[in-house]
């Protein structure tokens, strides 16, 4: 017999509440929604939105930034310390050790072990052994993704649920995925503006070619090698717009040395993503490892046809056909970067035809359905005490 839920004292826990970052947007989607029908509490360290007027802000201290593993470290014995017996269900979308429900958003630490092999495989237990970072986060892991007290495990998706499993295999009964969503409110005619408003500030005509990077490790998602593509194709029209949270200045000897200092715009992070996503005529996701990509998502939400790595680099990929998204198989290649990015800027009917289809695909996924996906985690948890 399933626990019925009615109204619960829920605590969430995550260090950085902010609709900046992949996880960080997920979670404050999904608890402004459970604000909306339980009792929450958020549990975190610094808050950078306005939060839902239902939801109870609890700030916990930090004492310091880094070492950034002793921060995670407090951070779980002042969230038990806080939460321990005071609430239904205990949520947690950071590394912690006591979250009856834990949501993960990134790859296993332990799986850098088990998915690797030969010589690599024993310097990396070498390293380990020596290295308290990573001792900590593996400790914390070890007591995180565990079936105690039918703790219930939230993966984003069967990517990363794979990935989970493969390193803990006694969780696989305890495996739950709730997909990220998606909401666009914008009317056409208000992207329209905000098109040409962008553009404007930015001094780009509306017959250039803008392609968009979104993310926060420019390096890892691909950037190097958008540059490189750019280069190979020297069309003075293209142009990139990267927003995301790095170090941009990381990058500017690379865009001067490509020859691209007038095509290149390096924005920085963005507190509204939805008013930048109408500039774009395409997304690029170059990805080396991404669990799911939400960046993907909601540009197709906004009908801009994307360029993504494949299911092996991208979880949302698993999800895509070729007909809503030109996929790439080598993200490291610059040459099938740039046949992509060709074809779309000469192909305008196969733009539109990504963007229709992009756009249904978006719509077929909603933050109502990760609530519910996430209410049925909780049931789950909640079962123990039947």
């Amino acid at each position: 017999m399933k626990h019925r839920i009615s109204r619960l004292r829920i605590a969430v826990l995550i260090r950085h509440y902010t609709r900046i970052g992949g996880a960080e947007r997920y979670c404050v989607e999904l608890t402004e929604r459970l604000a909306e029908r339980h009792e929450v509490h958020l549990f975190c360290q610094a808050i950078e939105i306005e939060p839902h007027p239902n939801i109870v802000v609890h700030l916990i201290p930090k004492k310091r930034e880094k070492p950034r593993y002793v921060n995670q470290l407090e951070f779980s014995r002042w969230t038990r310390l806080a939460t321990e017996g005071q609430f239904d269900i205990v949520h947690s979308h950071d590394m912690v050790t006591h979250a009856n429900v834990q949501t993960l958003h990134v790859p296993c630490v332990l799986s850098r072990y088990t998915e690797t092999t030969g010589g690599r495989k024993i310097l990396r237990y070498l390293n380990t052994a020596i290295s308290p970072r990573m001792l900590s986060y593996l400790w914390l892991e070890k007591k995180q993704i565990c079936t105690q007290n039918n703790r219930q495990i939230i993966a984003v998706s069967e990517f990363l649920a794979r990935n989970i499993t493969r390193s803990y295999p006694d969780i696989v009964n305890n495996i739950n995925i709730a997909y990220p969503g998606i909401a666009v409110s914008q009317t056409r005619k208000s992207l329209s503006t905000i098109r040409q408003q962008q553009r404007s500030a930015l001094q780009l005509k509306e017959d250039d070619f803008v392609i968009l990077f979104v993310a926060n490790d420019y390096k890892r998602k691909g950037l190097l090698v958008i540059l490189q593509a750019l280069q190979a194709l020297h069309i003075p029209q293209l142009h990139l717009v990267v927003v995301g949270h790095d170090r941009p200045e990381k990058f500017t000897s690379a865009i001067n040395k490509a020859g691209l200092n007038d095509q290149v715009h390096l924005l920085g992070k963005s507190d509204d993503m939805h008013a930048l996503y109408p500039i774009a005529d395409a997304l690029i996701h170059p990805t080396l490892a991404d669990t799911y990509a939400m960046v993907v998502l909601e540009a197709m939400a906004h009908a801009i046809p994307v360029i993504v790595s494949n299911a092996r680099y991208c979880g949302f990929s698993e999800h895509l056909t070729e007909n809503e998204a030109l996929l790439i198989d080598k993200p490291k290649d610059p040459v099938e970067l740039a046949k992509h990015i060709q074809a779309l800027h000469n192909d305008k009917k196969l733009r539109k035809k990504l963007a229709k289809n992009g756009r249904e695909k978006a719509r077929s996924l909603s933050w109502e359905n990760t609530l519910q996906q996430t209410l049925l985690a909780y049931r789950k948890a909640l079962e123990i005490n039947n």
